[in-house]
């Protein structure tokens, strides 16, 4: 692994970092500058200056919902990019549904996604149309198979 370090919110800085980056390593990942502000670059920056192809820039999910999937080619070999949502909850969320199990399929991992379980929930909740990754704390009782999801509290990112 390498850390390119934080780069300056400007096209410039961006660009250069990203040229660096796709030479270094078959993997990019970003954080933040993936949404829709003046200082969300990164789109525009990995089309116009690197070449990229945009596989996809919005998600239907939340959290996450401005995660961006690009790739480049450079000297015959395709990259990957990442760019995860700024917002540190979503940057997670998202790593863990799209980068971990992308590189664990890389690795020759034989099973590449995460490990899904049923629970229950102790209350209804309302949630977003879209689909929602709710942050819980799990609980096991011997009486009952499956774990109790309690709500962490507030769930605020995009």
């Amino acid at each position: 692994t390498m850390d390119l370090g934080i780069v300056p919110d400007s096209p410039d800085a961006i660009m250069k970092a990203l040229r660096e980056a796709v030479v270094l390593a078959d993997v990019i990942v970003t954080s933040g500058g993936v949404s829709m502000s003046e200082k969300d670059l990164l789109k525009n920056v990995l089309e116009q200056d690197i070449g990229a192809t945009i596989h996809f820039a919005r998600v239907f999910m939340k959290p996450g919902k401005p995660t961006t999937f690009a790739t480049v080619e450079v000297r015959g070999s395709k990259k990957l990019i990442f760019g995860l949502p700024g917002n540190p909850v979503s940057a997670i969320v998202t790593a863990n549904l799209f980068l971990i199990p992308c590189l664990r399929k890389m690795s020759g991992h034989p099973r590449p996604r995460q490990t899904v379980i049923q629970c229950r929930i102790p209350a209804e909740f309302r949630l977003d149309p879209r689909p929602e990754f709710h942050r819980v704390i799990l609980t096991w009782s011997h009486a009952d198979p499956y774990p109790v999801a309690t709500s962490t509290g507030s769930q605020i990112s995009s």
